[in-house]
């Protein structure tokens, strides 16, 4: 990004030739688009350059708070570039923890009434001193298996914090934030039957290709979540999780 931005600047002034590749970046910056030179090296986004940027800045943020201040209570799955890797190094700690063998661990879901905006975080972490708990983390306790997570949004559904299941979306609602989620490690765990197999997908696309390391580009993992009403009417719908939204 940076090499780039540079090399416009210079073409501009005309200190160096506009190349068709730097002349494709200024383009997109006109139509406000993600240049591909910058996407092609970038995680999954469907955001146009200026939410884009936003996206950006708040991820980095996310990292540099963390090497800065330690693991925060509740992590930006969303923010992860490949949040697989890190739901499977949350099931090798909890393997390692407790002696037990990583391929019979899978992930129990509990949504809770807590929201969490990563913008929020940002703004009340630029004051932070070090040693100082954030007003945001005294609302939720640190689990003791397993890992917080917000940055979630529901697609075709919301969800009902009065049942604590989920629920069909209310008119004009386009995609309603998931609360904290805890993602807490169990091992055997069996899934209650009436709870919907809801797939959480990085983008609103969903679709994706397989990755050298086997996962999918898109697909991240299915999350279990309570409802009163039977799978196939969710599927129906075209429910479904997403990290980042397309805006």
């Amino acid at each position: 990004i940076k090499a780039s931005m540079r090399n416009i600047q210079k073409a501009i002034k005309g200190l160096v030739v506009m190349s068709e590749e730097l002349e494709m970046v200024y383009t997109s910056f006109l139509n406000n688009q993600v240049p591909q030179l910058w996407a092609s090296a970038a995680y999954p986004s469907l955001k146009p350059l200026a939410s884009w940027i936003r996206d950006l800045v708040l991820r980095i943020h996310f990292i540099d708070h963390w090497i800065r201040h330690g693991p925060p209570k509740s992590f930006w799955i969303s923010g992860f570039f490949f949040p697989q890797g890190f739901l499977t190094g949350t099931l090798q700690n909890h393997a390692r923890k407790y002696h037990l063998p990583i391929d019979e661990l899978s992930f129990y879901y509990s949504v809770s009434n807590v929201y969490r905006n990563q913008q929020d975080f940002y703004d009340e972490s630029k004051t932070q001193q070090p040693g100082q708990e954030l007003e945001m983390d005294k609302e939720i306790e640190s689990p003791e298996d397993g890992v917080l997570v917000h940055g979630l949004f529901c697609d075709g559904s919301r969800w009902d914090e009065e049942n604590g299941i989920l629920a069909d979306p209310l008119p004009g609602q386009m995609n309603d934030p998931l609360p904290v989620m805890l993602m807490e490690p169990r091992q055997q765990f069996t899934p209650d039957s009436t709870s919907y197999r809801c797939p959480l997908y990085k983008t609103g696309a969903r679709a994706g290709v397989l990755s050298t390391t086997g996962h999918s580009t898109n697909f991240v993992v299915a999350v279990y979540l309570p409802s009163q009403k039977s799978s196939s009417y969710w599927i129906s719908m075209g429910t479904a999780l997403l990290c980042g939204l397309g805006e």
